[in-house]
């Protein structure tokens, strides 16, 4: 069993790795300020795009997106190696996911009437939203699950792993789709909204009709 821990650690250190040499990669250095300022900008701190953006739905939506794989992976090996405390840590993950995934519902249910957006826009929404509501219910299940325990260990562990397994997949799935929208159609993006809508604003009520 160690030595399964120690294969998936190293496949997570070698994802980690690679998503940092993805990160720079077409990166084009240009020349920068010296001083503090060329390091760290202090003009661009203070939360201001808080006051800028359209809602608050995108701080919220990371907690479920780590806390979920971080649950899973944790009551993964406190299963595969006999080890309670790795599975009390897996569940107080499970505890914040659940936390934030509401949080995210929420300020997501808000955010569909804040920005204008297109008819494919709103599709892509709409699924999102109901994704959402499908990890929420699933959370809140795992949440009420993880209290019959033996061990730390859920009864039923096997049962409620696959459940994990697949509510995390579902989290994956809808933070891509939530992406897309985002950063291919664009919403919720200010420079973007005039083609979007062809200059014209849309009501959400009217296309839900």
């Amino acid at each position: 069993m160690k030595n399964v821990a120690r294969k998936v650690l190293g496949v997570i250190f070698l994802v980690g790795v690679t998503s940092l040499a993805w990160a720079h990669e077409g990166h084009q250095h240009v020349a920068e300020p010296s001083g503090l300022s060329g390091w760290i900008d202090p003009h661009l701190l203070g939360f201001s795009g808080l006051r800028e953006v359209f809602n608050v739905h995108p701080v919220f939506v990371h907690f479920p997106l780590a806390l979920f794989p971080s649950a899973l992976l944790l009551y993964g090996l406190g299963f595969l190696l006999k080890r309670p405390s790795l599975s009390v840590a897996g569940r107080a993950c499970l505890y914040l996911a659940a936390a934030g995934t509401t949080t995210a519902i929420l300020t997501g249910w808000q955010a569909e009437d804040t920005f204008p957006h297109n008819a494919r826009i709103h599709h892509m929404m709409m699924t999102h939203l109901r994704i959402g509501l499908i990890i929420g219910l699933f959370a809140l299940v795992l949440v009420v699950w993880s209290f019959a325990q033996r061990g730390h260990q859920p009864k039923g562990v096997y049962a409620f792993l696959a459940l994990l397994v697949g509510t995390t997949g579902l989290v994956m799935q809808n933070g891509d789709l939530g992406s897309r929208m985002v950063y291919v159609e664009g919403a919720a993006v200010k420079p973007a909204i005039p083609a979007i809508t062809g200059g014209h604003a849309n009501d959400h009520e009217a296309m839900e009709k």
